[in-house]
């Protein structure tokens, strides 16, 4: 069964830091032989649903601003809280 890996991030597909993002995780899991599964999640989308099924790992992505900034807290303070493995760029 895959671990489900939530990447919080709003920047834009397209943009220098959204591929390279999904890229080394997608290349650190393949090297570690971890299944994953990987969600791009964007902040203006957290909510109580996103909170009633948290994910295995949460990736705090690069490329501020946030749309909504305290979803973005809210999600970091959760995965310490929960401990969630967290990283955070």
């Amino acid at each position: 069964m895959p671990i489900r890996v939530d990447v919080v991030f709003d920047v834009a597909d397209g943009s220098a830091y959204y591929g390279p993002t999904l890229d080394a995780l997608d290349h650190a899991a393949g090297a570690s032989g971890i299944e994953t599964e990987v969600r791009v999640v964007r902040t203006d989308t957290i909510g109580d649903a996103w909170f009633a099924d948290l994910p295995d790992a949460v990736l705090i992505g690069p490329g501020t601003p946030y749309r909504n900034p305290p979803a973005a807290e809210l999600v970091i303070m959760t995965a310490r809280e929960r401990n969630i493995p967290l990283v955070g760029t």
